[in-house]
């Protein structure tokens, strides 16, 4: 196809690009070098171009190899930049430390310290840059119909036109889907697209309708008929793209891992791991030592309320689980009569229930009665914000009984939660309120974090069920 040889063409002027900001940096480096330092001072040699001439020389000669381990020269058509910039600064910088390590230790140069850091930044600045360049303008001719490659839709499904979407949301790419292919050819448009088969008929059909990319996207029963697919596709000179049917199976964001040749899909990823993690857990120990410091005099109060009108201890403590259904101690002001789930076992409260005082109400109507468990956020039991935690005895019930309920339990239990500000708390629906945490977990942001408090504050800590 005229579109693959073109992409063909443009990696020997990828590489070249590459070396001419590579070259670019060199010269540009002695100039802010000399502007900084006019002078030689504090051991600093003068750099002059017979100098940095070496070095230069073995940056040029190491720069493609050291790229092309770093994937910098295969195609990025269906990538996003910022993992090719993270890529490019990488690949600068191993270039660049090699290249540091050659003249310091193998070619015993006496070259200034400061200008070879000079050179690692105006490195990355004119390499990142000229990318970045290279890619908007790309993006730019793609979007206006120019470097675009045609695509065939194996399959009509839910999967299938989730596919066309995600196509036509990012014309960047530079793809342009041309038709589906289904056994069922009717109706003849879908989503304005021909509808042709059969896929039994699918080689003979692309061979006919010539197409640079094969997307199989093949949900349901019709998923039995891949193989089959692939195997026709083998004949021909497309690119073929599996599209994987995990929209159905519920899970969190996936995650592709390659272990060697082996591609292993993680369904229950979530954002909230390694250093999002540990800026999580910083967050929450600073924000709720804050606040409790803000809350000591309020709830002096009301243990001194809860004390004087019923009788009993001032807290209650029950066992709850949090990340990965691992118990712990729950500390709250108690709001119910001492030994109220006596002869019952573990229930919900309901509106009304005569188990709760007066004082009690009133707390668990504006959520006071959680305020100890900023005790619990400083311990690391649970974060400020996350699903709401679970006795262990109600955990072994739901796991059986509702689908997906398992999944809240990736991240830490919250003090606040999505589906908590959202009024679902208390007797309302146990899988409504599992669709909410499960879309906090695969959406988490320290913006969602933040909102979520946010929205807790101003009014969201009513509890409307207890009235």
């Amino acid at each position: 196809m005229l579109t693959r040889r073109l992409g063909r063409l443009l990696v020997p002027l990828i590489k070249g690009s590459d070396a001419a900001a590579a070259l670019l940096a060199w010269l540009i480096a002695p100039l802010v070098y000399q502007a900084l330092y006019p002078s030689p001072s504090n051991g600093q040699a003068t750099v002059t171009f017979r100098a940095i001439l070496p070095p230069l020389v073995l940056s040029l000669a190491l720069l493609v190899p050291v790229f092309e381990q770093f994937g910098l020269y295969e195609p990025k058509r269906m990538e996003r930049i910022a993992p090719e910039m993270w890529s490019l600064a990488s690949a600068i910088l191993v270039v660049w430390a090699m290249t540091y390590l050659a003249v310091e230790f193998i070619l015993m140069m006496d070259l200034s310290s400061r200008f070879i850091g000079l050179m690692l930044i105006a490195w990355l600045a004119v390499g990142i840059g000229g990318r970045l360049t290279a890619r908007g303008m790309l993006r730019w001719f793609r979007r206006r119909g120019w470097n675009l490659r045609r695509a065939a839709i194996v399959g009509t499904g839910r999967l299938a036109q989730r596919t066309l979407h995600v196509l036509r949301k990012n014309m960047w790419m530079g793809i342009e889907p041309l038709y589906f292919v289904e056994d069922q050819a009717i109706p003849r448009t879908l989503l304005g697209l021909d509808v042709v088969g059969p896929i039994d008929a699918l080689a003979g059909t692309v061979a006919a309708r010539p197409v640079d990319i094969v997307f199989v996207a093949l949900s349901g029963q019709a998923r039995e008929k891949t193989d089959q697919v692939l195997e026709q596709l083998a004949s021909t000179s497309a690119d073929v793209r599996l599209v994987p049917d995990l929209l159905s199976l519920h899970f969190l964001r996936h995650e592709v891992t390659l272990v060697d040749d082996l591609p292993i899909i993680t369904l229950t990823h979530s954002p909230m791991h390694g250093w999002s993690s540990l800026l999580k857990r910083a967050f929450d120990l600073v924000l709720a030592t804050v606040a409790l410091v803000v809350t000591l005099l309020p709830m002096l109060v009301i243990a001194l309320a809860v004390k004087l009108t019923s009788r009993g201890p001032v807290f209650y403590r029950q066992q709850r689980a949090s990340l990965a259904a691992t118990p712990f101690t729950l500390i709250k002001f108690r709001t119910m009569v001492p030994n109220a789930e006596a002869g019952i076992g573990p229930v919900w409260t309901v509106r009304g229930d005569l188990r709760v005082t007066r004082v009690g109400r009133f707390l668990r109507y504006t959520s006071l009665d959680e305020l100890p468990q900023l005790l619990n956020v400083i311990k690391g039991d649970m974060s400020l914000v996350g699903p709401r935690p679970e006795r262990p005895e109600l955990i072994e019930r739901f796991r059986q009984t509702v689908p997906r309920y398992m999944l809240r339990h990736q991240v830490k239990a919250g003090l606040t939660g999505w589906a908590q500000v959202h009024g679902l708390r208390g007797p309302t629906s146990l899988r409504k309120r599992i669709q909410y945490d499960v879309y906090y977990i695969a959406n988490w942001t320290f913006g969602l974090d933040l909102r979520i408090l946010m929205m807790t504050v101003f009014g969201a800590v009513i509890n409307r069920h207890e009235r």
